[in-house]
């Protein structure tokens, strides 16, 4: 029962609220077979293989990533690709705000940004940030510790982390929408 609570709450945050998503989902799900065929004139329809082909031709390998979890479902390999790209983005804008971690924190910079790259995605993942505290989130994600502490210091680069992933949605339908523009063009051609 856990699992369907989850699994219906999946991709519905705001941040992953994509243009792209609707079209991309349509017919991904199963081949149907077409009893119309010979037509002849009409435009040629656009299939699920297209479809397929529109995630692959994504330019960016973690908005890649994102929108194969979206489209098919939570795969670890693909969370680890984003949340790995999220978590050196954080690294290098705490190296660049010059930010040390706070007076007791157990962990590196680097050690830390994969902490909070993996509970942010997570959290917008399913939607699940208003359900937990601060301090809920912590203890559920592992990180080690005062939820004062990490309002006061860490807040940013949460934000950051959020801001990071809908720029990577934004990636998504900029990329698919190209697709799109450029597969009716090229199925037009092939009249």
């Amino acid at each position: 029962m856990k699992s369907d609570i989850l699994r219906k709450r999946f991709g519905q945050s705001r941040l992953l609220n994509l243009e792209a998503l609707e079209w991309l989902e349509s017919t991904m799900h199963a081949k149907t077979v077409r009893f119309d065929i010979g037509k002849g004139g009409g435009t040629p329809e656009v299939t699920w293989e297209d479809r397929c082909a529109a995630v692959a031709m994504i330019k960016s390998k973690p908005a890649r990533a994102l929108a194969s979890l979206l489209v098919w479902g939570y795969d670890q390999d693909q969370f680890d690709i984003i949340a790995d790209h999220l978590a050196g983005k954080m690294a290098a804008q705490c190296r660049a705000d010059k930010k040390a971690m706070p007076k007791g924190c157990p962990y590196s910079i680097d050690d830390m940004a994969s902490k909070m790259a993996r509970m942010v995605l997570y959290f917008t993942l399913y939607d699940l940030w208003e359900l937990y505290t601060v301090q809920g989130r912590l203890v559920f994600s592992g990180i080690n510790m005062n939820d004062r502490t990490y309002s006061n210091q860490m807040l940013s680069y949460q934000r950051m982390l959020s801001d990071q992933i809908k720029d990577l949605s934004l990636q998504i339908d900029k990329d698919v929408s190209s697709y799109r523009q450029n597969l009716g063009f090229i199925k037009s051609q092939s009249l």
